[in-house]
């Protein structure tokens, strides 16, 4: 009786992601997920500094020794047209903010360049924008209230390019737009700023919340924010703070700050809970499309996503207590619809293909010339017999439809006849139509 009940009530939704991979390999708590823009590499950051995984081989990558320079608060990577390897951007509760690569040589991740910003508050969020010469540009949010705006050059030197103190706004995201202009979203006072490449304030709204988290998708012009109230809520770019639609979760048990991003090229919102699940919402409706179970119960705080080619990958993980260690687990799913293999001979030309094309056109040819040459007269014979049959069968058809014409003038016409005048008009019509239908039969 349960397996009937749980069969009908299945839910509506296939299940689209799959888990793919469970990593234990990290001692400590994790407070920053990334993958890499190639989708190839995911990298963590905590209490006990950053770490690297490859995606596909779930193993854990060669990250040479450097210097400790706190837990691992936040961690983008950025990437240019120079540059074969990516480079990750991280961090710290110590104000530090560290650039890694991959070295092409021996295919370990060596710290590039490092520095500590102002006075040494911890960085909270991190955000990256490509430029055609280049360079990578970073936006850094401070705990102090500050927003800088930092560009690491081709010689891997750090420059500023300004630093603005906020008057009250604590910012907890910071985002690119396309004419490198900065949106900032406050942590306490849910203020929604954008700032220009100076650094002066353009545009300042509040959403009527704390911010947990923020995520933009510019193709769409929303924002999308964790209200740390009961989920997300979604808003318009050039909106002034009317909320576009709320993404529910059941009722938390706490307030806390859990990451949020936008996936499958902005159709889903995918966010954390205090629950142990993560939730996938659909951004047009903000119906949940699917949970899935990072633990049994707890918080799941970090959320990081990546789209390429049609397959969304969602990673996440929970700041686990103490020196254990933390599970990041991660989903995957193929969104794109399924090309169909196209036929080889759209692709190429093979050999064989080739020799049974041609087999088969001299086959057709043969088969051509042996019926002209055996059955020549009797397809012309057909032929001549068919073209009469046709032109007598017309002939008699149209013989018999003058007949009929003139019985019907003469029944209707009105015309008075007198004696055998009438009757011979009368005989002579349908004797031409009992000659008619004879034509008819014969045909």
């Amino acid at each position: 009786m349960s397996f009937l009940a749980n069969f009908f009530n299945k839910p509506a939704q296939p299940e689209c992601y799959k888990l793919v991979a469970s990593l234990n390999a990290y001692s400590g708590s994790v407070h920053a997920l990334a993958i890499s823009n190639d989708g190839h590499i995911l990298a963590g950051g905590g209490t006990e500094g950053i770490k690297f995984w490859d995606v596909q081989s779930r193993k854990e990558l060669t990250c040479s020794p450097h210097e400790c320079r706190g837990t691992v608060s936040c961690a983008v990577w950025a990437t240019t047209r120079q540059t074969v390897a990516e480079t990750l951007c991280y961090g710290t509760g110590l104000g530090y903010i560290v650039f890694v690569r991959c070295s092409l040589i021996d295919k370990t991740f060596q710290e590039i360049c490092a520095r500590r910003l102002g006075s040494g508050f911890e960085i909270t969020c991190l955000s990256w924008h490509s430029s055609a010469d280049g360079n990578i540009w970073i936006a850094v949010g401070t705990r102090d209230k500050m927003v800088q705006v930092l560009i690491l050059n081709a010689n891997l030197q750090l420059q500023s390019v300004f630093a603005v103190q906020l008057e009250t706004t604590i910012p907890k995201s910071v985002a690119f737009t396309d004419s490198r202009d900065i949106y900032v979203f406050g942590l306490y006072d849910g203020n929604f700023m954008k700032l220009n490449e100076e650094g002066n304030v353009i545009k300042e709204i509040n959403c009527q919340s704390v911010i947990g988290h923020a995520a933009v998708h510019q193709k769409h012009g929303v924002f999308v924010v964790d209200n740390t109230i009961d989920g997300f809520t979604l808003y318009h770019l050039e909106g002034e703070g009317e909320s576009v639609r709320s993404f529910t979760m059941a009722v938390p048990s706490m307030s806390v700050p859990k990451q949020v991003v936008f996936g499958e090229e902005g159709k889903v919102v995918i966010g954390g809970s205090d629950n142990g699940l993560v939730y996938v919402f659909d951004r047009k409706t903000g119906q949940i499309i699917q949970t899935l179970c990072h633990a049994d119960i707890g918080l799941v705080q970090m959320i990081t996503g990546c789209d390429l080619d049609g397959r969304c990958t969602i990673a996440s993980a929970s700041p686990g207590p103490g020196r254990r260690k933390t599970t990041i687990k991660m989903w995957a799913y193929n969104y794109a619809a399924q090309k169909v293999p196209e036929s080889p001979l759209k692709n190429h030309w093979s050999l064989s293909s080739i020799l049974m094309i041609l087999t088969q056109l001299l086959a057709l040819l043969v088969m051509s010339m042996f019926l002209l040459v055996n059955y020549k007269d009797r397809f012309f014979d057909t032929a001549v017999n068919h073209l009469q049959y046709v032109t007598l069968a017309t002939a008699a058809d149209d013989f018999s439809r003058h007949v009929k014409a003139a019985m019907m003038f003469e029944d209707y016409s009105g015309i008075k006849t007198e004696g055998r005048t009438k009757g011979h008009a009368t005989g002579d019509i349908r004797l031409l139509q009992e000659l008619a239908d004879k034509l008819m039969e014969l045909a």
